[in-house]
């Protein structure tokens, strides 16, 4: 069966939304860089790899379906602003649940053009949201009762 216009576009969405992740962790990264908190974005930077690799394979699972295409569209730029070291974990578990909430909205479309084709591509994407909320709210959790941010730095060891 061929992927429908619809879904493909909306596919597409999807990697503008993963790199547009990683770009929100780069901007997290270079601000853990100027608190000279190197192990913190180091974390950050993987996390930004990750999104990487999660838009690679949205892009991969296009270009195997039968009338998939991708068409990369600039990614917005998004910029975090002035924050301050609490605000990240609430920017990165908000990315996180955004991500999965749009990763359900293509599970929901797929299902109704019943492209059931897709459907365990995008199965297995939302089994790796659990873990990626998971992630995301244990280290929201643990910021935020950091006291001593050059300790909670050295658990993020090289």
């Amino acid at each position: 069966m061929k992927l429908s216009e619809v879904l493909n576009d909306a596919l597409n969405q999807q990697i503008i939304h993963e790199l547009t992740n990683s770009s929100k962790y780069m901007q997290i990264a270079s601000f853990f860089e100027d608190l000279q908190l190197s192990n913190l974005a180091n974390y950050f930077k993987k996390q930004s790899d990750d999104e990487k690799q999660h838009a690679n394979k949205f892009m991969n699972h296009i270009n195997e379906r039968i009338g998939g295409k991708v068409t990369l569209q600039e990614t917005p730029f998004f910029n975090l602003g002035l924050i301050d070291i609490y605000s990240v974990g609430a920017i990165y578990v908000e990315a996180e649940e955004n991500t999965t909430a749009s990763i359900e909205s293509l599970y929901d479309l797929a299902l109704n053009e019943k492209s059931y084709m897709d459907l365990g591509f995008l199965s297995d994407m939302l089994s790796e949201q659990v873990l990626e909320e998971n992630e995301a709210s244990r280290f929201t959790m643990n910021l935020s009762m950091v006291k001593d941010f050059v300790l909670f730095n050295s658990l993020f060891g090289e």
